[in-house]
């Protein structure tokens, strides 16, 4: 029986007893609404895992939680006798503070040690024959200028999550929408030709809020040298063409640096591909159930409908759309490509955005919980104490590419999951590029490292190693049966992660395994030619270790040196 099959059983047994208690008591015999909060604790001397259902369903039974808990404990402990957990559970304990814990069997333990190496890289994981089907969509930046650290932040995370969704046995695709219309296309196209212009020798105005950075200089320079002074007339028709080179070549360097990121998209949908005619029949199918009304002279979506604090136009009373208006059909050419769930990772300033979707999602006929809109918070690069200018606009900013250059892709990708995505990140540059236990991605690679290295050390008495049997017995000490534990919750942090769409979750695990070794290895030689059979069930321990730091690591794009 593995982790979370312990999980779920452990979970239907405490909800049984929770009933068996309910049924004693005449006027709860309808009281049917039973969910259990089972928890991994904080702090290890609380055991394996923990609920709080006694301190919920207290003032249902009219008790003091810790008296309910006491019972409640008595009556999981006579219903694990009836399960397959009696020989994985070794301790249940109610609490004072009314909580009820309970502690894995070394026995389990151990043989969950012999899981991991057999399942190797899987380890973790599940295998879902007919997973469904999910889109991510991420990053989306406007092709109007390079991806700034915001973007690397977002790419990092909807990356983190589709391959702890992948992971899990779901069917994922990686989609970027590429803003190609709109108003924004229309400034950088003005923007880029007023820099042609100056390189032409004549006068060239920026629009109000037209882009700024050196980058508009180099896209017209490109210009320049393919078409001469083609283009020195300011025409609509000029405009246009210059805008979409420019739409072009930014979006060329924006894979390029996602490459060097080392993200790479399954999808690139292009706005463009969806036409006014596509549109406006999506807004007429909404119009006919009646969530679509004409209003001086605008059209407006009915979204209060679906509990946004009011209405919304759809179609400006000018004629054009809103941007709400092709994001509906977007929305709805991914349901139709048959995608059993949508998540959307955007930037904290489209927070006032999510009702407005949730509405339209709903109002074209799908569930509410089949899409996720995910707020990604802002990250703020500091510089020996100092933060930098993140103005993209005016061109004040260090890029994504510059970050990776300056700290490496793997730095980069980890700090950005550092903090939980709706918690704002600081992120120090001098930390990131230094080789220290301060730096926490130093840290948990040197960890892979180290054992890897022990690793290669121990055969020098692969001789002797060869003839023990496997015996983990010996893997009795506290540091030994500490790292035993760590390393049996690596499935539920990784369900965990997937379950809140947060790969913060993994990033604390891995700290803490790290940190969980490093403490065992100061304290434990691991390879000793006077005792092979301890040495035997240590290498087995920390090559578990390994295997979990590799695969946690993997989750979040980032790799396993065997050396450093």
């Amino acid at each position: 029986m593995q982790i979370t099959e312990i999980k779920s059983t452990l979970s239907l047994t405490i909800q049984e007893s929770l009933k068996n208690i309910f049924r004693e008591k005449d006027n709860l015999k309808n009281f049917t609404k039973i969910e259990i909060e089972l928890e991994v604790p904080r702090d290890p001397s609380h055991g394996d895992f923990t609920t709080n259902a006694a301190l919920r369903f207290a003032k249902v039974f009219r008790e003091k939680p810790v008296d309910l808990a006491s019972r409640l404990n008595e009556e999981i402990k006579k219903n694990l006798e009836k399960t397959s957990l009696k020989s994985a559970i070794r301790q249940t304990e109610a609490t004072s503070g009314g909580f009820i814990n309970f502690c894995l069997t070394k026995d389990f333990l151990r043989a969950e040690l012999k899981n991991i190496h057999k399942s190797g890289h899987s380890f973790g994981g599940e295998k879902k024959p007919g997973g469904k089907k999910i889109n991510i969509e991420f990053v989306s930046a406007n092709p109007t200028g390079p991806l700034t650290v915001a973007h690397g932040r977002q790419a990092a995370c909807g990356d983190a999550l589709a391959r702890i969704l992948t992971f899990l046995g779901y069917h994922v695709t990686k989609e970027y929408f590429v803003n190609d219309v709109g108003t924004q296309i229309t400034l950088l196209g003005k923007s880029i030709h007023a820099r042609y212009l100056e390189l032409n020798g004549m006068e060239g105005v920026l629009p109000e809020g037209g882009y700024q950075g050196e980058y508009i200089k180099e896209i017209a320079q490109k210009i320049l040298d393919k078409y001469g002074r083609r283009f020195i007339k300011d025409t609509s028709e000029e405009t246009a063409f210059i805008a979409r080179f420019g739409v072009n070549y930014i979006l060329d360097t924006i894979k390029s640096d996602l490459g060097q990121f080392g993200i790479n998209f399954d999808a690139w949908f292009h706005q463009s591909a969806i036409s006014d005619k596509t549109i406006n029949a999506v807004l007429e199918g909404l119009k006919k159930k009646g969530y679509v009304y004409e209003k001086d002279g605008a059209r407006w979506f009915k979204s209060t409908s679906f509990g946004d604090d009011k209405d919304r136009v759809l179609v400006k009373s000018d004629g054009n759309f809103t941007y709400l208006a092709p994001d509906i059909a977007y929305h709805l050419n991914k349901y139709k490509r048959h995608y059993a769930r949508l998540i959307d990772i955007w930037g904290p300033d489209h927070h006032g955005y999510i009702p407005r979707i949730k509405a339209a999602v709903q109002a074209l006929g799908y569930s509410d919980d089949s899409i996720d809109l995910l707020i990604v918070q802002l990250a703020t690069l500091f510089r020996n104490g100092v933060a930098l200018s993140m103005s993209t606009r005016k061109g004040e900013f260090l890029t994504l590419k510059e970050v990776i250059e300056e700290v490496g892709s793997d730095v980069a990708k980890f700090f950005f999951l550092m903090r939980k995505l709706d918690s704002h990140l600081d992120f120090d540059l001098e930390l990131a590029k230094s080789q220290s236990q301060d730096n926490p991605v130093y840290y948990i690679q040197y960890a892979h490292a180290r054992i890897a290295s022990i690793i290669g050390f121990s055969k020098k008495i692969e001789a002797k190693l060869k003839s023990q049997k496997e015996d983990l017995s010996a893997l009795d000490r506290p540091e030994e049966v500490l790292l035993l534990r760590t390393l049996c919750r690596f499935p539920l942090t990784v369900s965990a992660a997937a379950r809140t769409l947060e790969p913060y979750r993994i990033v604390e695990y891995l700290n803490e395994l790290a940190k969980i070794f490093h403490s065992f290895y100061t304290k434990h030689r691991v390879v000793s030619e006077d005792n092979p059979e301890l040495t035997a069930a240590r290498l087995a321990l920390v090559s578990g270790v390994k295997t979990v730091l590799a695969n946690g690591l993997d989750l979040l794009g980032v790799s396993f040196p065997e050396r450093m």
